[in-house]
């Protein structure tokens, strides 16, 4: 099981890798190409786009949790087959709903410019179409990762990434606008369901129609009664970014818009490597029945990741300037402010947290995760009213930290109350981590002062640096040792002794 664990989250990793290189190649090339304020109405008309938030129900997280239980039987079988009724019942009627009040919703709710009202309603209608198939490939997808497949959904993901920007890029550079981008959304969309489903084919076997009888009621009620829980927190959740949009779209302007979703998105790949990272975690926590192991692997992972996000902080602050000035050029100060702030208070308030996340919502407990999405929506709305007159944009950032904060506090307490742990055994290990991250921000900011002017070399060195000083000063400081790379690499594969090899420099 450990080895699993490990090799779908490095496959998760790598995933997030290369969407990060698309990422960051595709969208200077679309504020070149169409203009920041084109892209800032792209972003808008992603967040209503997205239908599986408010379609979904949590129907993907339910029959990954009850197939995990249940293994392969009959029972999963009926579990799969009412996913999908329920998934395609629901789509196909919501999406065309959605469609059939666009007008409204782009101009009275996202503010969309007149002038691109027309692109933007075709991109509207390619993308709700584009992600009713994502939906539907959801019940695929929940079978290879409830049964640990989730190596194959993270490849399935990298092919959609690249058709997903390749298309778009493709579109771009050969002069066209927002509807093709529209369209090659839609076409990498069908793209991934294809390949979803012959994968789920092939390592389940033929989803099969059994006779509809009441257990086919029973489960819909099951998935239903589990799914909407989570599907309330979701729903919650989706007030706290795109609301954001909207806030920003409403008081400040759409422009505005474009350069608070670069920082989300720079924040998203980086988040991306420790989501993958733990998504594993959900299915096997969903299948354990001893409560102290998996007390044991939440605390450890915990810790973990804050031993990671420690260096990544240091290299955001001290690298996030020079990085923006190369990759966009434009509207440096606020990006990177921006960037720098969400960045580093979600790897903090929201990353090191995701192991407690997942207990919540593996071990029937979904209604706290609604209790933590509120706060984050009600802190970030509260703090953008009270600021935005006296500090406009930045106003959001304030909002958006406060809300940060506030699940932070809430999952430690849940942390304590069902499991009866901390992330950290004492104050020592508390002013181990705080020590360090100073240390490598003072080495970081002389590596700076000594290469003015060199940012190139300064995203290459300061990186470098940060990372052997760091391993240094986590041996110096015992804050990990060679039976943590043992216990979660094994002792004997290559990357264990790559590891081992690294931590005894």
């Amino acid at each position: 099981m450990k080895s699993i664990l490990v090799k779908n989250s490095i496959y998760g990793v790598g995933q997030a890798i290369i969407n990060l290189l698309l990422v960051f190649f595709a969208i200077p090339i679309f504020i070149k190409v169409l203009g920041a304020e084109s892209y800032g109405v792209f972003s808008l008309v992603m967040v209503i786009g997205n239908l599986n938030t408010f379609t979904n129900l949590g129907l993907t997280s339910a029959l990954v949790k009850f197939i995990a239980e249940q293994g392969k039987n009959e029972d999963s079988k009926i579990d799969i087959n009412v996913n999908l009724i329920l998934m395609i019942v629901l789509i196909l009627p919501l999406t065309l709903i959605i469609f059939y009040f666009n007008n409204f919703i782009l101009l009275y709710i996202l503010k969309i410019p007149e002038s691109l009202l027309d692109e933007a309603k075709r991109l509207f209608f390619w993308v709700l179409w584009g992600n009713a198939f994502i939906l539907i490939g959801q019940t695929f997808k929940s079978i290879l990762d409830a049964l640990q497949k989730i190596y194959i959904s993270s490849l399935l993901q990298v092919i959609y990434n690249i058709f997903y920007w390749g298309l778009i890029l493709s579109s771009l550079l050969l002069g066209f606008k927002l509807p093709m981008i529209g369209f090659s959304i839609f076409i990498a969309s069908f793209v991934w369901l294809i390949a979803t489903i012959i994968f789920a084919y092939r390592v389940w076997g033929p989803i099969s129609f059994l006779s509809f009888n009441e257990r086919y009621k029973n489960s819909a009620i099951k998935q239903l009664k589990y799914g909407l829980k989570i599907y309330t927190s979701g729903m919650i959740g989706f007030f706290y970014e795109p609301l954001s949009k909207i806030l920003i779209s409403n008081f400040i302007g759409v422009a505005q818009v474009g350069f608070y979703d670069i920082a989300l998105r720079l924040r998203g790949q980086l988040w991306g490597f420790i989501g993958k990272v733990f998504y594993p975690l959900f299915p096997f926590i969903s299948e354990q029945k001893d409560k102290n192991i998996i007390k044991k692997y939440v605390h450890d992972l915990e810790q973990k990741t804050f031993l990671i996000v420690i260096p990544v902080i240091a290299i955001v602050i001290l690298v996030m300037y020079p990085f923006i000035t190369l990759w966009l050029g434009n509207n440096i100060a606020i990006i990177s402010i921006t960037a720098i702030i969400i960045i580093n208070f979600h790897l903090i308030g929201s990353g090191t947290v995701i192991p407690i996340y997942q207990f919540l919502l593996a071990k029937d407990l979904p209604q706290k995760t609604i209790i933590l999405q509120l706060s984050n929506v009600f802190f970030n709305a509260l703090f953008f009213m009270l600021t935005v007159k006296i500090l406009g944009y930045y106003a959001l950032i304030i909002g958006n930290v406060m809300a940060i904060l506030s699940s932070f506090i809430l999952s430690l307490y849940y942390q304590k109350k069902y499991l009866n742990s901390l992330i950290f055994d004492s104050f020592s290990q508390i002013f181990k981590i705080t020590f360090t991250l100073i240390i490598l921000i003072l080495i970081g900011y002389a590596i700076k002062y000594l290469l003015n002017g060199y940012s190139i070399l300064i995203l290459f060195i300061i990186p470098f640096v940060i990372f052997v000083v760091t391993i240094l000063l986590y041996k110096y400081l015992k804050l990990i040792n060679i039976n943590d790379i043992h216990r979660y690499f094994g002792e004997n594969n290559t990357v264990s002794r790559i590891l081992a090899n690294i931590y005894n420099i």
